[in-house]
């Protein structure tokens, strides 16, 4: 038995020689979500400069406690 190369010199292929590998082509995922650049925090005793990905109007250490959600599969209530 030759080797690829060898067969590839030698003119010879097979099916299987012709096939390619790896994973299929992709789209690219999503961009991140911005914001704006150059924002400060709302709060005027603050100058903090704000991400650009950070989607609110307050820093962390002023922004309003948000109300949680959760997310994913609820656990079962096991019978008693």
């Amino acid at each position: 038995m030759i080797g690829p190369r060898e067969a590839y010199e030698r003119g010879v292929t097979k099916m299987a020689d012709e096939s390619f590998r790896g994973a299929r082509v992709r789209s690219l995922p999503k961009a991140n979500r911005s914001y704006g650049t150059g924002r400060v925090c709302k709060d005027p005793t603050c100058g903090t400069k704000l991400s650009r990905y950070n989607r609110w109007e307050f820093c962390w250490q002023h922004e309003p406690v948000h109300s949680y959600t959760p997310r994913g599969r609820r656990k079962k209530h096991e019978a008693a």
